[in-house]
């Protein structure tokens, strides 16, 4: 084991000796993964808007916030009530952490199938004339300027259908439990940084970027569909450089 495997593995023993075999076979540990991966990047990026660039002001800040999470955040607390509360052990808690090559193969495998099958989810619901109308339309209510907030703005149909499309790999391949917080987090909150308006040296190398983003809110045609990579639209021709 080399010293990047060892540093895994005491991440890994860390995690279990504080959080509990218990706590890590329920779906509590890729919950608050997630949960995580919506809140950080949008207080990271709030302060921003608020503090950095100005370009609202503390109060505009929070009723972005509160128009999007009003509602989720509260579910979020029932949620982890019940998972703590409820016993549901849905995973096997292993003692050793991934190797370095499952972790990365199963990071990598998750944001590809998370991407493709978010971006056939996402057409379906723009050429699906009665879903985008009762539906898909609330989170195109929102126009350019974005905030990061925008990326909850959304019907709770929608919030489901999304959920499972982005944590497919997890939800239908057996991954070690750390590898499945880690990507869970990470592609919420690449969903979340892509509803941010703000340019992203290097990062928008690699992921589906804000501004492109923009031209998908403000366009008739579906545009710069995915909200993860920028792969599936420019296979399948719906990429449009910002």
């Amino acid at each position: 084991m080399n010293n990047s495997e060892l540093a895994l593995q005491h991440v890994w023993d860390l995690i279990l000796n504080n959080m509990g075999e218990v706590f890590l076979s329920s779906p509590s540990f890729i919950f608050i993964a997630v949960v995580l991966g919506i809140y950080v990047p949008g207080i990271v990026f709030s302060f921003v808007d608020v503090y950095v660039s100005k370009r609202m002001s503390l109060k505009e800040s929070l009723v972005v916030y509160w128009r999007a999470m009003k509602w989720y955040s509260a579910l979020y607390v029932v949620l982890l009530t019940l998972f703590i509360f409820i016993p549901m052990r849905v995973f096997d808690v292993p003692a050793e952490a991934p190797s370095l090559l499952e972790f990365f193969t199963d990071i990598l495998l998750y944001f590809l199938l998370g991407d493709f099958v978010s971006y056939v989810w996402h057409v379906v619901e723009h050429k699906h004339k009665w879903y985008g109308k009762k539906v898909h339309y609330i989170h195109h209510v929102d126009k350019p300027p974005l905030s990061v907030w925008t990326a909850m703005v959304v019907h709770p149909v929608e919030a489901c259908t999304v959920f499972i499309c982005f944590h497919i790999y997890g939800i239908l391949f057996s991954i070690h439990p750390l590898t499945f917080a880690v990507a869970a987090f990470s592609i919420t909150a690449v969903t979340m940084i892509t509803h941010c308006g703000y340019k992203l040296p290097i990062y928008d190398w690699f992921f589906a970027t804000a501004k492109g983003h923009y031209l998908h809110h403000s366009s008739q045609e579906p545009t710069n569909v995915s909200v993860v990579l920028t792969l599936c639209d420019r296979l399948f021709g719906t990429f449009r450089a910002a």
